[in-house]
C-alpha cells in the first residue's frame, strides 16, 4: 500500500524532530485555533473601541448583517481579533490545534499529498505548487515540507510554496519556521516572498486566495485546516412568512444607571434580531440547496449560510480542473451530513463566551457545512470529484497514523516523552463524546477520475472501526469542538 511505504520513508528522522517540547500542548484540555501574543497589542487610546464603532453604525442604520459584524470583529483594520491581540495581559493563546499538538498530524497530511501525487501518475511531470489557507505558526506546512523532503522526485517538482495569510505579524513567524531563524519576508516584484530551508523552495504570501498565482504547467496542491470554521456567516430562521434573516443589533441595557462624568463608557453588547421584513437572501435561501427547502417545511428550523466558504471552493475547484491535476484537503469541524444550527461561539482564554461580547477581544468560529462544501464542488461545470467527509480518526488511521505512531516510539524510552507521544496520538483520533477523531472531518476535492480510492478516505480493518462498532451512540446535531 502507497501510504504503509511512505510511512516507512519517515523512519529515519531523529528522535529530537520526532518529539519535540511543542508537543507538550497535547496535555491541554482546549482545541482549535492558537492565536499566539506576537500579535500586535490594542493599545490605549481615546478612540472608540471596535464595539463602541459597531454599536454606532447600529443606531445610526439600524441592525447589520451577522456577515459584516464577524468580519468587523475578525479581520477589522481596525481591532479585529485576527489583526491585534485578543489577550493583552499576554496569555498564550485561546486555543491548540492539531498541527501544535503532534507533528504525526502533518506527517499525515503530507503523506495524503505524496499519496496523491503517486495516485495521479506523479501530475504528468507537471510542477507541484503547495498553497495553505490560513496557515497559522506555519507548523503544518513545516511538518508537510519536513515529508515531502524524504521523497527526492517529489521535491524537485515543487515549484513553490503559498501562503495566504493576511496579518504581517503572522507572515514573519511562518517566514521564521519555514525559512529558518532571522528570515524575514522581502518584497518581490507583486507580493512577500522568501526561500525555504527544504529544498530552496520558493514562499510567497498573499492576502487573498484569488491573488494566488499557478501557472499553466503547475498543479495545486490546496490545504485548509481550520479555514472555514473562521469564515463569516449568514442565519436564517424559518418564520410564518417564510425565511427572515437574523441580523446583529444592540442589547437593551439591563439599567438606566447613569455614570459620572469621566467614568469609563460600558462596552455595548449585542444580540441577534430577527429582520422585520425578508432580504433578497433570504428569499433566494430555497433556490441554494434541496436541503434549504426541505427545511423550510419545518416551523421554526434554522440555517448558517458561509458566503465566503462557496466562493473560495469554486475557486479551488477551477484551478484544479484547469490543471486536471493536484487537489484540495479541508479539515475542520461540523456535522457530515446535517445543516449547521446555532452554532456560532465565542472562545476566549480557552473558555467559551458569547460571540457578541467584546468585538475584537474574543475568536468567532462557526461549523463547516460541509454538505454545502460539497454541493457547490459537485456543480457540472467544475468537474471534480469529492471524498468524504470522513471522520478525522478514520481519515488518519486510513494514512497510517498508527504505525507512525509506534514507529516513533522506538525512537526513545523516556517516560516523559512517550506520555506525550500517546496523548497526542490518542487526541487526535479519539471519537468518544466530543473528541476530536470524531468531530473534526476531513473532505478531499481531486479531479475527475472515475470514482478512483482517495488515500484516507478508503474503508479498512483496523480497530479504529472496531471501536466505532463498539460505539453505538448517534452523533447529536449540535456537537461542538471542547471549548
Amino acid at each position: 500500500m502507497a501510504t504503509q511505504r511512505c510511512i516507512r520513508r519517515l523512519a529515519s528522522i531523529s528522535s529530537k524532530e520526532a518529539i519535540s517540547s511543542r508537543w507538550r500542548p497535547a496535555l491541554l484540555p482546549q482545541s482549535r485555533r492558537v492565536h499566539p501574543t506576537y500579535l500586535t497589542r490594542r493599545t490605549a487610546s481615546t478612540a472608540p473601541s471596535l464595539g463602541q464603532s459597531i454599536a454606532k453604525a447600529i443606531e445610526a442604520d439600524g441592525p447589520i448583517s451577522l456577515v459584516h459584524y464577524m468580519r468587523q470583529c475578525l479581520t477589522g483594520k481596525d481591532g479585529g481579533y485576527y489583526t491585534t491581540s485578543p489577550d493583552p495581559f499576554g496569555n498564550k493563546g485561546d486555543f491548540v490545534t492539531s498541527p501544535e499538538i503532534s507533528q504525526i498530524f502533518g506527517e499525515m497530511i503530507g503523506i495524503w499529498i505524496v499519496a496523491e501525487w503517486l495516485a495521479q501518475n506523479m501530475c504528468n511531470g507537471k510542477k507541484i505548487t503547495l498553497i495553505e489557507l490560513g496557515p497559522g505558526r506555519g507548523t503544518l506546512m513545516d511538518d508537510i515540507l519536513r515529508v515531502i523532503s524524504r521523497f527526492k522526485d517529489l521535491s524537485k517538482q515543487i515549484s513553490g510554496v503559498q501562503l495566504v495569510e493576511a496579518s504581517q505579524m503572522l507572515r514573519d513567524t511562518q517566514c521564521a519556521r519555514l525559512c529558518g531563524d532571522g528570515a524575514k519576508p522581502e518584497w518581490r516584484d507583486v507580493t512577500w516572498g522568501a526561500t525555504s530551508k527544504y529544498f530552496d523552495a520558493p514562499v510567497s504570501w498573499y492576502e487573498d486566495v484569488r491573488q494566488v498565482n499557478i501557472a499553466a504547467d503547475e498543479a495545486p496542491f490546496y490545504i485548509a485546516h481550520e479555514f472555514f470554521d473562521a469564515l463569516p456567516i449568514n442565519a436564517f430562521k424559518n418564520t410564518s412568512d417564510g425565511w427572515r434573516e437574523l441580523l446583529v443589533d444592540l442589547k437593551k441595557p439591563t439599567s438606566n444607571l447613569i455614570l459620572p462624568a469621566g467614568a469609563q463608557q460600558q462596552e455595548p453588547e449585542f444580540c441577534l434580531a430577527l429582520a422585520p421584513r425578508q432580504s433578497a437572501s433570504a428569499r433566494a435561501l430555497n433556490s441554494l440547496s434541496p436541503r434549504y427547502e426541505a427545511l423550510s417545511r419545518i416551523a421554526d428550523s434554522t440555517v448558517e449560510l458561509s458566503p465566503d466558504s462557496h466562493s473560495i471552493v469554486i475557486e479551488l475547484c477551477k484551478s484544479i480542473h484547469h490543471a486536471n491535476a493536484g487537489g484540495a484537503l479541508i479539515m475542520d469541524y461540523g456535522p457530515a451530513e446535517t445543516v449547521p444550527v446555532n452554532s456560532l461561539r465565542g472562545i476566549q482564554r480557552h473558555k467559551r463566551v458569547s460571540p457578541f461580547t467584546q468585538p475584537g477581544r474574543v475568536d468567532i468560529s462557526a461549523d463547516v457545512d460541509f454538505g454545502a462544501l460539497a454541493e457547490t464542488a459537485l456543480r457540472p461545470d467544475l468537474n471534480v470529484e469529492v471524498h468524504g467527509p470522513a471522520e478525522q480518526g478514520h481519515f488518519l488511521f486510513g494514512l497510517g497514523i498508527e504505525e507512525r505512531y509506534k514507529q516513533i516510539s522506538k525512537t526513545t524510552s523516556d517516560p516523559e516523552k512517550l506520555a506525550i507521544l500517546k496523548s497526542g496520538f490518542d487526541r487526535l483520533t479519539e471519537r468518544g463524546g466530543l473528541g476530536m477523531g470524531r468531530i473534526y472531518k476531513a473532505l478531499a476535492i481531486v479531479p475527475e477520475a472515475n470514482g478512483r480510492a482517495v488515500a484516507g478516505f478508503q474503508r479498512f480493518a483496523s480497530e479504529y472501526e472496531a471501536a466505532q462498532e463498539q460505539d453505538g451512540e448517534a452523533q447529536s446535531a449540535d456537537e461542538r469542538p471542547a471549548a
